[in-house]
């Protein structure tokens, strides 16, 4: 089976300037690990036409989905539909169902022209509809184009999760162990390399009041059919050197 990836575009001058915490990431990277699609990267981006052209053609052409949060508001600086429009070489303008849901929302007055500009949009897109505020984002080609408030973002990313095709879930198992860290590493690169179709990483912790620590040690991967001979050398190796275990 081909491995389904993504990647995540955060964009937004209020993220960049840490006005603005993005929640949005770890929301989508959890959804998409728990239907079999890899999320290869993340990256954030300020609200510069360039960029965001740049950006999405990128990630359009390596990953089987592309997922954008921000930049599809009523603002001046809301300039994310417009720069994919571009991207794409197509038609900036009023998307006509997205006008009608609008007008509709809004009561006499209140349809201005800062709220029809959420209407505009690529030409041949399909909608994105949204459930709460009623502006919706929209799909170009493999472009899933979603609002960055995360309460909006979380409830119109799950109904287009429905649709899309799903691989195999990521298999993961978390061992942790109050062996330290340095004790482990040597033991765990041997590991590593024998069991070349997974990955572990190692975590350390400590509690400073304690003075306790040790490692948490996670064991993933899209390919294996079972991590049990892996996990098994793994505890089999923290016991030779005298440390406690157990699955988290």
């Amino acid at each position: 089976m081909t491995l389904l990836t993504a990647g995540i575009l955060i964009i937004g001058d209020e993220v960049l300037s840490g006005r603005t915490q993005d929640t949005n990431s770890n929301f989508i990277a959890k959804n998409l690990t728990s239907s079999g699609i890899k999320l290869e990267e993340i990256k954030i981006i300020q609200d510069q036409k360039n960029h965001i052209i740049s950006s999405v053609k990128l990630f359009s052409e390596k990953y089987s989905y592309v997922f954008t949060t921000g930049g599809i508001g009523p603002t001046h600086d809301d300039i994310t539909s417009q720069s994919i429009a571009e991207a794409f070489n197509k038609k900036y303008e009023i998307n006509k169902e997205a006008y009608k849901i609008l007008e509709k929302y809004y009561t006499d007055g209140e349809f201005n022209e800062s709220r029809k500009r959420m209407t505009k949009m690529p030409s041949d897109v399909q909608l994105i509809y949204n459930p709460i505020t009623a502006a919706p984002g929209f799909i170009l080609n493999n472009v899933y184009v979603l609002p960055g408030v995360p309460k909006i973002m979380e409830v119109m990313f799950i109904n287009i999760l429905k649709n899309l095709k799903k691989g195999k879930p990521k298999k993961i198992i978390t061992i942790n162990t109050n062996l330290y860290e340095s004790k482990l590493a040597p033991f765990l690169d041997d590991i590593q390399k024998k069991y070349k179709d997974c990955s572990i990483g190692s975590y350390p912790y400590f509690n400073f009041l304690s003075k306790t620590g040790g490692v948490n040690i996670a064991i993933s991967s899209w390919t294996m059919d079972s991590l049990d001979d892996v996990k098994k050398e793994i505890i089999e190796m923290i016991k030779f050197n005298g440390g406690n275990y157990s699955l988290v």
